[in-house]
Protein backbone atom coordinates (compact mmCIF):
# COMPACT_ATOMS: atom_id res chain seq x y z
CA UNK A 1 0.00 0.00 0.00
CA UNK A 2 1.11 3.30 -0.54
CA UNK A 3 0.42 6.31 2.43
CA UNK A 4 0.39 9.68 2.13
CA UNK A 5 0.97 10.88 6.25
CA UNK A 6 -0.68 14.40 7.03
CA UNK A 7 1.65 15.44 9.58
CA UNK A 8 -0.59 18.32 11.99
CA UNK A 9 2.15 20.73 13.54
CA UNK A 10 0.00 22.23 16.04
CA UNK A 11 -1.54 19.42 17.17
CA UNK A 12 -1.98 18.93 21.10
CA UNK A 13 1.31 17.16 21.36
CA UNK A 14 3.90 18.70 18.56
CA UNK A 15 6.96 17.03 20.11
CA UNK A 16 4.81 13.79 19.43
CA UNK A 17 3.83 14.59 15.84
CA UNK A 18 7.79 14.93 14.61
CA UNK A 19 8.58 11.77 16.66
CA UNK A 20 6.03 9.98 15.22
CA UNK A 21 7.20 11.05 11.70
CA UNK A 22 10.88 10.09 12.74
CA UNK A 23 9.40 6.42 13.61
CA UNK A 24 7.95 6.22 10.55
CA UNK A 25 10.63 7.20 8.42
CA UNK A 26 12.74 4.35 9.77
CA UNK A 27 9.89 1.76 8.88
CA UNK A 28 11.60 -0.36 6.23
CA UNK A 29 8.89 -0.98 3.32
CA UNK A 30 6.06 1.25 3.78
CA UNK A 31 5.74 3.17 1.16
CA UNK A 32 4.89 6.97 1.95
CA UNK A 33 5.27 10.49 1.49
CA UNK A 34 4.79 13.30 4.12
CA UNK A 35 2.91 16.60 3.98
CA UNK A 36 2.44 18.80 6.89
CA UNK A 37 -0.63 21.23 7.58
CA UNK A 38 -0.25 24.77 8.10
CA UNK A 39 -3.93 26.40 9.01
CA UNK A 40 -7.07 25.30 9.97
CA UNK A 41 -9.20 23.11 6.98
CA UNK A 42 -5.62 22.24 5.32
CA UNK A 43 -5.65 18.59 6.42
CA UNK A 44 -9.33 18.15 4.39
CA UNK A 45 -7.48 19.59 1.37
CA UNK A 46 -4.75 17.64 1.51
CA UNK A 47 -6.59 14.71 1.51
CA UNK A 48 -8.90 15.55 -1.14
CA UNK A 49 -5.51 15.63 -3.77
CA UNK A 50 -4.26 12.06 -2.32
CA UNK A 51 -6.74 10.22 -4.24
CA UNK A 52 -3.70 8.69 -5.55
CA UNK A 53 -2.49 6.86 -2.58
CA UNK A 54 -3.90 4.22 -1.16
CA UNK A 55 -4.07 5.47 2.31
CA UNK A 56 -4.19 8.61 4.71
CA UNK A 57 -2.48 8.54 7.84
CA UNK A 58 -3.33 11.10 10.44
CA UNK A 59 -0.34 12.48 12.87
CA UNK A 60 -2.17 14.16 14.89
CA UNK A 61 -5.25 14.32 17.21
CA UNK A 62 -9.18 14.19 17.00
CA UNK A 63 -9.28 17.26 15.12
CA UNK A 64 -6.27 15.94 12.41
CA UNK A 65 -8.32 12.90 12.12
CA UNK A 66 -11.54 15.02 11.34
CA UNK A 67 -10.60 16.88 8.49
CA UNK A 68 -8.54 14.15 6.72
CA UNK A 69 -12.28 12.09 6.64
CA UNK A 70 -13.91 15.26 5.53
CA UNK A 71 -11.33 14.95 2.19
CA UNK A 72 -10.53 11.27 1.74
CA UNK A 73 -12.12 8.54 0.07
CA UNK A 74 -13.84 6.83 2.45
CA UNK A 75 -14.74 3.79 0.25
CA UNK A 76 -11.56 2.79 -1.39
CA UNK A 77 -8.91 4.45 0.81
CA UNK A 78 -7.92 3.09 4.71
CA UNK A 79 -7.20 5.43 7.87
CA UNK A 80 -4.25 4.90 9.67
CA UNK A 81 -3.61 7.06 13.22
CA UNK A 82 -0.50 8.44 14.59
CA UNK A 83 -1.68 9.61 18.28
CA UNK A 84 -0.22 13.12 18.74
CA UNK A 85 -3.09 14.97 20.11
CA UNK A 86 -4.56 15.94 24.20
CA UNK A 87 -7.34 13.19 23.90
CA UNK A 88 -6.37 10.63 21.10
CA UNK A 89 -9.91 8.89 21.67
CA UNK A 90 -10.18 7.28 18.38
CA UNK A 91 -6.77 6.42 18.43
CA UNK A 92 -7.57 4.58 22.03
CA UNK A 93 -10.43 2.98 20.90
CA UNK A 94 -7.95 1.60 17.83
CA UNK A 95 -5.61 0.21 20.34
CA UNK A 96 -2.81 2.63 18.90
CA UNK A 97 -2.28 4.49 22.21
CA UNK A 98 1.27 4.46 21.47
CA UNK A 99 3.22 6.20 18.25
CA UNK A 100 5.76 2.33 18.42
CA UNK A 101 2.09 0.87 18.30
CA UNK A 102 0.92 2.41 16.06
CA UNK A 103 3.65 2.08 13.76
CA UNK A 104 3.94 -1.59 14.04
CA UNK A 105 0.31 -1.84 13.23
CA UNK A 106 0.96 0.00 9.67
CA UNK A 107 3.12 -2.88 9.15
CA UNK A 108 0.74 -5.74 10.06
CA UNK A 109 -1.74 -3.99 7.95
CA UNK A 110 -4.77 -5.02 10.47
CA UNK A 111 -7.68 -3.33 9.86
CA UNK A 112 -11.76 -3.46 10.47
CA UNK A 113 -14.46 -0.81 9.57
CA UNK A 114 -15.30 1.60 11.68
CA UNK A 115 -18.55 3.90 12.57
CA UNK A 116 -18.60 7.26 12.28
CA UNK A 117 -21.49 10.07 13.30
CA UNK A 118 -23.58 12.51 10.51
CA UNK A 119 -24.21 15.85 11.82
CA UNK A 120 -26.08 18.46 11.32
CA UNK A 121 -25.63 21.55 13.33
CA UNK A 122 -28.11 24.71 13.38
CA UNK A 123 -26.35 27.83 14.84
CA UNK A 124 -28.36 31.05 16.26
CA UNK A 125 -27.29 33.26 13.14
CA UNK A 126 -29.46 30.72 10.71
CA UNK A 127 -26.78 29.27 9.03
CA UNK A 128 -26.04 25.69 9.53
CA UNK A 129 -23.26 22.93 8.62
CA UNK A 130 -23.03 19.22 7.83
CA UNK A 131 -19.89 17.61 9.65
CA UNK A 132 -18.53 13.78 10.45
CA UNK A 133 -17.47 12.91 13.67
CA UNK A 134 -15.52 9.90 14.59
CA UNK A 135 -15.55 10.24 18.38
CA UNK A 136 -16.88 12.92 20.51
CA UNK A 137 -19.77 15.69 20.33
CA UNK A 138 -20.36 17.44 24.10
CA UNK A 139 -22.07 20.53 25.30
CA UNK A 140 -21.41 21.58 28.94
CA UNK A 141 -19.14 19.98 31.28
CA UNK A 142 -16.89 18.18 29.14
CA UNK A 143 -17.07 21.01 26.40
CA UNK A 144 -15.40 23.34 29.10
CA UNK A 145 -12.88 20.80 30.25
CA UNK A 146 -11.64 20.66 26.80
CA UNK A 147 -11.73 24.60 26.54
CA UNK A 148 -9.85 24.79 29.59
CA UNK A 149 -7.49 22.15 28.47
CA UNK A 150 -6.50 23.35 25.36
CA UNK A 151 -5.99 27.03 26.13
CA UNK A 152 -4.90 27.19 29.75
CA UNK A 153 -3.19 24.00 30.87
CA UNK A 154 -2.00 23.36 27.44
CA UNK A 155 1.83 22.88 28.52
CA UNK A 156 0.61 19.89 30.89
CA UNK A 157 0.66 18.05 28.12
CA UNK A 158 -1.17 14.49 28.49
CA UNK A 159 -2.64 15.44 31.85
CA UNK A 160 -3.87 18.52 30.17
CA UNK A 161 -7.79 17.51 30.10
CA UNK A 162 -7.63 15.14 33.37
CA UNK A 163 -6.18 18.22 35.14
CA UNK A 164 -9.01 20.29 33.70
CA UNK A 165 -11.92 17.55 34.63
CA UNK A 166 -11.02 18.62 37.91
CA UNK A 167 -11.30 21.83 38.36
CA UNK A 168 -13.93 22.80 35.66
CA UNK A 169 -17.34 23.76 37.88
CA UNK A 170 -20.25 22.14 36.17
CA UNK A 171 -23.04 24.14 34.95
CA UNK A 172 -26.70 23.68 34.18
CA UNK A 173 -28.38 24.17 30.31
CA UNK A 174 -31.96 23.27 29.35
CA UNK A 175 -31.95 21.08 26.51
CA UNK A 176 -34.51 18.91 24.80
CA UNK A 177 -33.81 15.88 23.42
CA UNK A 178 -35.41 13.78 20.78
CA UNK A 179 -38.87 13.79 20.40
CA UNK A 180 -39.54 14.86 24.48
CA UNK A 181 -42.55 17.65 24.17
CA UNK A 182 -40.30 19.19 27.49
CA UNK A 183 -36.73 20.27 27.77
CA UNK A 184 -34.23 18.47 30.27
CA UNK A 185 -31.74 20.82 32.65
CA UNK A 186 -28.34 18.78 32.23
CA UNK A 187 -24.85 20.13 32.86
CA UNK A 188 -23.30 18.01 30.08
CA UNK A 189 -24.32 15.81 27.11
CA UNK A 190 -21.79 13.68 25.56
CA UNK A 191 -22.65 11.76 22.45
CA UNK A 192 -20.19 9.50 21.42
CA UNK A 193 -18.64 7.15 18.98
CA UNK A 194 -15.42 5.39 21.20
CA UNK A 195 -15.73 4.23 24.84
CA UNK A 196 -12.89 7.25 25.31
CA UNK A 197 -13.49 10.78 26.86
CA UNK A 198 -10.06 12.00 26.40
CA UNK A 199 -7.97 9.91 29.18
CA UNK A 200 -11.20 8.77 30.49
CA UNK A 201 -12.78 5.27 29.44
CA UNK A 202 -16.33 7.21 30.12
CA UNK A 203 -18.80 4.88 27.85
CA UNK A 204 -16.98 1.49 28.73
CA UNK A 205 -19.99 0.22 26.46
CA UNK A 206 -19.45 2.28 23.43
CA UNK A 207 -17.84 0.12 20.22
CA UNK A 208 -16.79 2.33 16.98
CA UNK A 209 -18.39 -0.24 14.91
CA UNK A 210 -22.11 -1.76 16.76
CA UNK A 211 -23.90 0.78 14.62
CA UNK A 212 -25.30 2.96 17.48
CA UNK A 213 -24.32 6.34 19.27
CA UNK A 214 -23.90 6.07 22.85
CA UNK A 215 -25.49 9.23 25.09
CA UNK A 216 -24.36 10.00 28.32
CA UNK A 217 -26.62 13.15 29.85
CA UNK A 218 -25.36 14.56 33.41
CA UNK A 219 -26.52 16.51 35.96
CA UNK A 220 -24.15 17.10 38.83
CA UNK A 221 -22.49 20.07 40.71
CA UNK A 222 -18.60 19.92 41.29
CA UNK A 223 -18.34 17.20 44.06
CA UNK A 224 -20.47 15.07 42.35
CA UNK A 225 -19.11 15.30 38.68
CA UNK A 226 -15.43 14.87 40.96
CA UNK A 227 -16.75 11.56 42.51
CA UNK A 228 -17.54 10.16 38.91
CA UNK A 229 -14.41 11.00 37.24
CA UNK A 230 -12.66 9.20 39.91
CA UNK A 231 -15.14 6.05 39.59
CA UNK A 232 -13.88 6.03 35.91
CA UNK A 233 -10.39 6.61 36.13
CA UNK A 234 -9.95 3.89 38.80
CA UNK A 235 -12.56 1.74 36.18
CA UNK A 236 -15.67 1.69 38.24
CA UNK A 237 -19.22 2.03 37.17
CA UNK A 238 -19.83 3.95 40.22
CA UNK A 239 -21.18 7.10 40.58
CA UNK A 240 -22.63 7.33 37.08
CA UNK A 241 -24.13 9.64 34.59
CA UNK A 242 -28.33 10.68 35.37
CA UNK A 243 -28.82 8.69 32.05
CA UNK A 244 -26.55 6.25 29.73
CA UNK A 245 -28.04 5.53 26.75
CA UNK A 246 -27.87 4.50 23.14
CA UNK A 247 -29.71 5.24 19.31
CA UNK A 248 -29.03 4.84 16.09
CA UNK A 249 -29.59 9.35 15.67
CA UNK A 250 -30.73 11.89 18.03
CA UNK A 251 -31.81 15.19 18.02
CA UNK A 252 -30.98 17.95 20.21
CA UNK A 253 -32.69 21.53 20.65
CA UNK A 254 -30.84 23.91 23.40
CA UNK A 255 -32.53 26.93 25.20
CA UNK A 256 -29.69 28.95 24.22
CA UNK A 257 -26.49 29.32 21.90
CA UNK A 258 -24.20 27.02 24.00
CA UNK A 259 -20.37 25.51 22.79
CA UNK A 260 -19.94 22.51 20.61
CA UNK A 261 -17.00 20.18 21.29
CA UNK A 262 -16.95 18.30 18.05
CA UNK A 263 -13.54 15.75 17.75
CA UNK A 264 -11.34 18.54 19.85
CA UNK A 265 -12.89 21.62 17.65
CA UNK A 266 -14.90 24.10 19.62
CA UNK A 267 -17.85 25.57 17.96
CA UNK A 268 -20.03 28.35 19.63
CA UNK A 269 -23.50 29.54 19.21
CA UNK A 270 -24.77 26.04 18.31
CA UNK A 271 -28.71 26.36 19.04
CA UNK A 272 -29.76 22.35 17.43
CA UNK A 273 -27.67 19.15 16.64
CA UNK A 274 -28.93 16.27 14.46
CA UNK A 275 -26.80 13.33 14.56
CA UNK A 276 -26.63 9.91 12.84
CA UNK A 277 -24.36 7.04 13.06
CA UNK A 278 -22.94 5.81 9.80
CA UNK A 279 -22.55 2.21 10.49
CA UNK A 280 -18.99 1.11 8.50
CA UNK A 281 -18.22 3.85 6.80
CA UNK A 282 -14.29 3.68 7.03
CA UNK A 283 -11.35 1.44 6.94
CA UNK A 284 -9.39 2.18 9.93
CA UNK A 285 -5.95 0.47 10.87
CA UNK A 286 -6.08 -1.34 14.50
CA UNK A 287 -3.03 -2.00 16.99
CA UNK A 288 -3.31 -6.21 17.87
CA UNK A 289 -5.15 -7.09 20.95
Amino acid sequence: MRWLAIANPAAGRPREAERALRQLSRTAGLLHEVARTDAPGHATHLARQASHFDGLIAVGGDGTIAEILHGMDLGRQRLAVLPAGHGNCLARDLRLGSTSRAVSSLQRNAWRAVDLMGVRIGFADGHEEQRLCASTLAVGYVAEVVKLGRFRLHGLGRAAYAAAAMMVIPRTFEARLGNSPCASRLTGLVINNTAYLANFRGLPDASTNDGLLDIMEQDYGWSRQLLHNLAVLSGSRAYGPRRLRQAASESVDFQEPLTLMADGELLHGVTRLSITCKPAAVSCVVGPT
